[in-house]
């Protein structure tokens, strides 16, 4: 069962964006208000912002669930017992001598193994969830080569981290209410004030253009939060 973030949690996130949308949306209003009060009308923005997002986010963000698991070696012992039929016995490839924990991930080293792809094949069924790193030898570039070609075809590109002697396969995102009202609270105000006062330049005192640019900035925000890549 998935354990929840809490109310606690959620609350201390939910006034951190707000208190960090509201800072934003407070310098878009003291921007274009030519009254006096610009700066009290900036703080009134920015208090009302926090206090919303701490009345109407809470709830939301108290229900997801918490993020990560906890103990890197639970994904070895899960990786390792999804390749033991692929054990090849003393001095060949062996789950124990060739799968272990790498920081927040999964190393699988493909030296000595016989059938390579096999093993490839069989821990992608795991990619999903756990972050899998597949380690090759110094003169190893031609099975580097065809183990990309196979990972491009398993799974999307985007996913694939390439170094010179390692592939790795990031666990696909999930995106659920949580992480789409982060990301939009933490982009969208910043984009909609440049996308304001972008267009307002072209030509000052028209409303129509600066809201024309908020709504351009909020639709690039949604565009990015969405986007996963090709």
């Amino acid at each position: 069962m998935e354990e929840k973030v809490g109310f606690k949690r959620a609350l201390s996130a939910a006034l951190v964006l707000g208190l960090y949308a509201g800072f934003m949306l407070a310098v878009g209003v003291a921007q274009f208000k030519i009254e006096d009060n610009a700066l009290q009308s900036g703080f009134f923005i920015w208090g009302v912002t926090i206090i919303t997002s701490a009345i109407f986010l809470t709830p939301i963000l108290s229900m997801g669930r918490r993020r990560g698991r906890p103990d890197t070696e639970e994904d070895v012992l899960e990786v390792r017992a999804q390749l033991q039929d692929l054990n090849e016995g003393v001095g060949g490839w062996r789950t124990l001598s060739h799968v272990r924990g790498e920081g927040m991930g999964v190393s699988i080293s493909l030296s000595d193994a016989t059938n390579p792809l096999l093993i490839i094949g069989s821990s992608l069924k795991l990619g999903d969830r756990i972050r899998l790193i597949f380690r090759f030898g110094k003169t190893e570039t031609e099975l580097r080569d065809r183990v990309l070609l196979l990972l491009e075809q398993k799974v999307n590109r985007s996913r694939i981290q390439r170094r010179t002697k390692s592939l790795t396969v990031m666990p696909d995102i999930k995106f659920d209410r949580g992480v789409i009202i982060t990301r939009a609270m933490m982009l969208c105000p910043p984009l909609m004030v440049g996308g304001a006062l972008g267009f307002s330049s072209v030509s000052p005192g028209e409303p129509a253009l600066t809201i024309a640019g908020g709504v351009a900035g909020a639709m690039l925000g949604f565009l990015i939060i969405t986007n996963k890549g090709t």
